[in-house]
Protein backbone atom coordinates (compact mmCIF):
# COMPACT_ATOMS: atom_id res chain seq x y z
CA UNK A 1 0.00 0.00 0.00
CA UNK A 2 1.33 3.43 -0.95
CA UNK A 3 0.59 6.17 1.57
CA UNK A 4 0.93 9.86 0.76
CA UNK A 5 1.52 12.10 3.76
CA UNK A 6 0.10 15.64 3.27
CA UNK A 7 2.65 18.43 2.96
CA UNK A 8 3.08 20.88 5.80
CA UNK A 9 1.27 24.15 5.24
CA UNK A 10 0.99 27.50 6.95
CA UNK A 11 -1.20 26.11 9.75
CA UNK A 12 1.34 23.37 10.52
CA UNK A 13 4.14 25.94 10.75
CA UNK A 14 1.97 28.08 13.02
CA UNK A 15 1.37 25.12 15.35
CA UNK A 16 5.11 24.36 15.36
CA UNK A 17 5.85 27.91 16.52
CA UNK A 18 3.82 27.29 19.68
CA UNK A 19 5.32 23.81 20.15
CA UNK A 20 2.48 21.61 18.94
CA UNK A 21 2.22 18.95 16.24
CA UNK A 22 -0.57 18.01 13.87
CA UNK A 23 -1.35 14.30 13.54
CA UNK A 24 -2.47 12.33 10.48
CA UNK A 25 -4.69 9.26 10.12
CA UNK A 26 -4.07 6.51 7.60
CA UNK A 27 -7.42 5.10 6.40
CA UNK A 28 -7.38 1.33 6.94
CA UNK A 29 -10.61 0.83 5.00
CA UNK A 30 -8.72 1.32 1.72
CA UNK A 31 -6.36 -1.52 2.55
CA UNK A 32 -9.24 -3.81 3.44
CA UNK A 33 -11.14 -2.93 0.26
CA UNK A 34 -8.33 -2.77 -2.34
CA UNK A 35 -5.54 -4.83 -0.77
CA UNK A 36 -1.84 -4.13 -0.89
CA UNK A 37 -2.00 -2.19 -4.17
CA UNK A 38 -4.01 0.69 -2.73
CA UNK A 39 -2.82 4.30 -3.04
CA UNK A 40 -4.19 6.41 -0.20
CA UNK A 41 -3.74 9.93 1.15
CA UNK A 42 -3.56 10.36 4.91
CA UNK A 43 -6.11 12.66 6.57
CA UNK A 44 -4.88 15.65 8.59
CA UNK A 45 -6.09 16.30 12.09
CA UNK A 46 -8.25 19.34 12.69
CA UNK A 47 -6.33 22.53 13.50
CA UNK A 48 -8.53 23.18 16.52
CA UNK A 49 -8.06 19.70 17.95
CA UNK A 50 -4.27 19.98 17.57
CA UNK A 51 -4.33 23.44 19.14
CA UNK A 52 -6.33 22.36 22.20
CA UNK A 53 -4.31 19.16 22.90
CA UNK A 54 -1.49 19.62 25.45
CA UNK A 55 2.02 19.87 23.96
CA UNK A 56 3.53 16.51 24.85
CA UNK A 57 0.44 14.31 24.79
CA UNK A 58 0.21 11.44 22.31
CA UNK A 59 -2.23 11.84 19.41
CA UNK A 60 -5.70 10.29 19.59
CA UNK A 61 -6.18 6.58 18.88
CA UNK A 62 -5.49 5.58 15.25
CA UNK A 63 -3.62 8.87 14.62
CA UNK A 64 0.16 9.26 14.28
CA UNK A 65 2.63 12.09 13.95
CA UNK A 66 4.16 12.15 10.44
CA UNK A 67 7.64 12.66 11.92
CA UNK A 68 7.32 9.35 13.80
CA UNK A 69 6.06 7.45 10.74
CA UNK A 70 8.99 8.08 8.41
Amino acid sequence: MTITIPKKGFIDRLLALIGKKRAVRIPNAAYEKYGQYAYVKADKESFWRALIRPKYRNPPAEWIYPEDYR
